[in-house]
């Protein structure tokens, strides 16, 4: 997959040369797999790369988010490149969706950028999480007692003034066979967890730990659905 999108970008520019700048916004829209931009109001061409704060190395994966209908993710050279509207501010955010996969997880960043700054290239530094910690724990049936397999389990965090959140983009586990969860995630004070049944058969449930809570592993009690 990833030599067939590599193979696309190179088409891509390819057809960049061939066809100009005009053309670009259908282009960019199709190997990405967004929505087609109006011809009319898509017409600011935003481009950029995203390093690695602590050794300047490219990042692919970033997820770079407009809005909700406009965002593409880094590719393997950590470059990104849309079309936006006419405004006279673009506020932009870049978030590390993957976790600790390629290379470790990278906190989220927001830019500002006026209209005449989007015709730059945009230079993005992210910095890398360097705490690790992990949530671990057993799901059970609160009316058997017995392990429950297949839980969704996604843990988020809200930032303070000193710490940035996250959310569970990357931080997505499923309860094995004997019910237990191990995940990798953020040193932070507190935690969110939520507990979701993909099959409906019990209830989800939601709840906050705090750093000390996770150093044992948790016990989750989850109770069936009323049919």
């Amino acid at each position: 997959m990833n030599k067939i999108m590599g193979m696309a970008r190179i088409l891509l520019r390819k057809m960049y040369v061939a066809f100009g700048i005009t053309a670009m916004p259908y282009l960019v829209y199709a190997a990405y797999g967004m929505r087609e931009p109006d011809p009319g109001s898509y017409t600011v061409p935003v481009q950029g790369r995203v390093i690695s704060e602590e050794t300047g190395e490219f990042i692919t994966g970033i997820h770079v988010i407009y809005d909700r209908f406009i965002s593409v993710d880094t590719d393997s050279e950590g470059r990104f490149f849309f079309y936006l509207p006419e405004e006279e501010l673009y506020h932009i955010n870049f978030i590390d969706t993957d976790g600790f996969e390629n290379g470790g997880f990278f906190l989220q960043k927001q830019i500002n950028i006026s209209r005449d700054e989007a015709g730059d290239l945009l230079k993005i530094s992210l910095r890398m999480e360097s705490k690790i910690t992990v949530v671990r724990g057993i799901t059970l049936s609160k009316e058997t007692g017995g392990p429950v397999s297949g839980i969704k389990v996604s843990v988020f965090s809200g930032g303070n003034d000193s710490t940035a959140g996250f959310n569970d983009s990357g931080f997505t586990v499923f309860s094995d066979s004997d019910g237990r969860f191990s995940i990798q995630v953020p040193e932070r004070d507190s935690y969110y967890i939520r507990f979701s049944d993909v099959s409906s058969m019990y209830q989800w449930k939601q709840m906050e730990v705090s750093s000390g809570d996770i150093k044992n592993p948790l016990r989750v009690d989850l109770e069936y659905l009323n049919r």
